[in-house]
């Protein structure tokens, strides 16, 4: 059964603006950080570590506030409060949330030591940042599809784990980040010991974003889908459900500026997809195919509601999975960015806009354009007017990293959006929807059963890389035992 880090609903218990001024009662903040000022977070090791204040490794201090800042940006969410690190008693496990209820995560302190896929405290600097992508997306929305986007399939949180390790690796100079995040990517794609189409498919979508930058783009879909107030689980439909997919990408969409449908179904670039085409996802969830007809009148109804000023009538239609209700908006001044004008004059998805309809269609993961070839590459020399990144530029007609040659300029194209496009960049996901597995890592050298955490991050021990991570490859949850889900309310009504 393939290995997949889950993700868990996480409910914030903090009103917005609370700065907590201590660890939870039981831990004690970290010595080593004492030195170094910290403007977003803290580490708090549990009383009770064997290893006491000599469990975390002093890199892991500013660690800590680069992770914050970052997912502040991805998910165009700032922390209401100061996010807490613990490292706890347990072995091999990790979680969303603190145990007092503050904004949050949790790693068993084994995980800061030893060595995985060659990089020191490998596990700790993956699950660190894994369980607070969880916290951000759960701040995004619950309910995100739970056969792939997250839960019992995490593609978005597995995927968005390298690329920040990277991120912070190259800002930091980190040669042992930088080969986590290699070794974390290596894992997911083919011949990796957790090798997932769902995350390489996510990884081409995020190659695929406007000027080649994932974070933005992603952090656009985040934005779109909070400022409509479309939450997942409002939608009415069971979760997974195609419905509900379906308008996860008409968001994805828009944000990439064309339709995403047929690369994340695959098959695409280095094995991709497997996504909304009937495949069954290997945790018991009913297949089903996403329809490309629907995905289009959905990020057309977003247009229509902002051209149209945002009607409470529309925003509740669109809200409650009625996009059908949406009347069609004005091409204008009110159309945003993200949309473009039909040949009679409404706001409508840019890839229904005459200027792409020469060769729109789904983008493969290497042409969008009239000439470019769907899937793997092509020259994309045919594209549309006036969109030269989608019509056969470099980003995505042939693009330089997700395709094959770079691609000329859209034949017709305008100059107003750009001549070549650029090289593309994309997003993966974020989890949410609580689970957590049945057994966990033991001590050094003696695998023993150990309770969950809650996330579902707990593992198989093993005699190897400190306390039982080695095996985490190949037995992070397992997906059957994805069920019981952790959530904190009963801490905020107590506050």
């Amino acid at each position: 059964m393939k290995a997949a880090l889950a993700a868990v609903v996480f409910t914030i218990v903090g009103l917005p603006g609370t700065v907590w001024a201590q660890c939870c009662t039981g831990y004690t903040e970290a010595t080593v950080c004492a030195g170094v000022t910290l403007t977003k977070s803290r580490w708090c090791i549990q009383d009770s570590v064997p290893t006491g204040q000599n469990a975390l490794p002093a890199e892991f201090c500013a660690y800590g506030d680069k992770v914050v800042t970052t997912l502040e940006q991805v998910f165009n969410i700032p922390a209401p409060e100061t996010f807490e690190f613990q490292l706890d008693t347990q072995t091999g496990g990790a979680h969303t949330g603190t145990n007092c209820g503050h904004l949050g995560d949790g790693v068993a302190y084994d995980a800061f030591v030893g060595n995985a896929y060659g990089a020191t405290s490998f596990w700790g600097y993956l699950l660190a940042l894994h369980e607070a992508i969880n916290d951000w997306t759960g701040m995004s929305s619950s309910g995100w599809p739970t056969d792939w986007w997250a839960d019992h399939q995490s593609a978005f949180p597995n995927l968005m784990d390298f690329h920040i390790m990277a991120t912070i690796g190259a800002a930091n100079n980190d040669i042992n980040l930088t080969k986590a995040a290699a070794a974390q990517k290596m894992r997911f794609y083919p011949g990796g010991d957790s090798a997932d189409p769902k995350v390489v498919a996510l990884d081409n979508v995020y190659s695929m974003m406007p000027n080649g930058d994932g974070y933005a783009g992603f952090s656009h879909l985040f934005s779109m889908q909070n400022t409509d107030g479309v939450h997942w689980d409002n939608l009415d439909v069971p979760n997974p459900d195609e419905k509900r997919s379906e308008y996860v990408l008409a968001y994805m969409s828009l944000a990439t500026g064309q339709r995403v449908l047929s690369t994340l179904q695959g098959p695409g670039l280095n094995g991709g997809g497997e996504i909304c085409n009937n495949t069954d996802d290997g945790a018991g969830d009913a297949p089903y195919t996403c329809n490309s007809d629907v995905i289009d009148a959905i990020a057309t109804a977003h247009c229509s509601v902002v051209a149209n000023g945002n009607p409470a009538a529309d925003l509740t239609a669109l809200r409650a999975g009625n996009y059908q209700m949406v009347p069609s908006g004005p091409c204008g001044a009110s159309c945003p960015s993200e949309c473009a004008c039909s040949s009679d004059n409404h706001c409508v998805a840019p890839w229904l806009a005459p200027a792409m309809d020469a060769g729109a269609g789904d983008a493969g993961v290497g042409a969008m354009g009239g000439g470019g070839t769907p899937a793997v590459g092509g020259s994309g020399t045919g594209g549309s007017a006036g969109i030269a990144a989608v019509g056969g530029g470099a980003a995505v007609g042939g693009g330089a990293t997700v395709g094959g040659s770079a691609g000329s300029p859209a034949s017709n194209g305008g100059a107003s959006v750009g001549a070549g496009g650029s090289t593309a960049t994309a997003a993966g996901s974020g989890g949410i929807t609580g689970t957590t597995p049945a057994s966990g890592g033991g001590a050094p050298g003696a695998p023993a059963p150990s309770t969950s955490s809650g996330c579902g991050c707990t593992v198989i021990g093993s005699t190897t890389g400190g306390a039982g991570w080695s095996t985490m490859g190949a037995g992070l949850i397992a997906l059957g035992a994805l069920r019981r889900r952790r959530r904190l309310a009963a801490a905020k009504s107590a506050l």
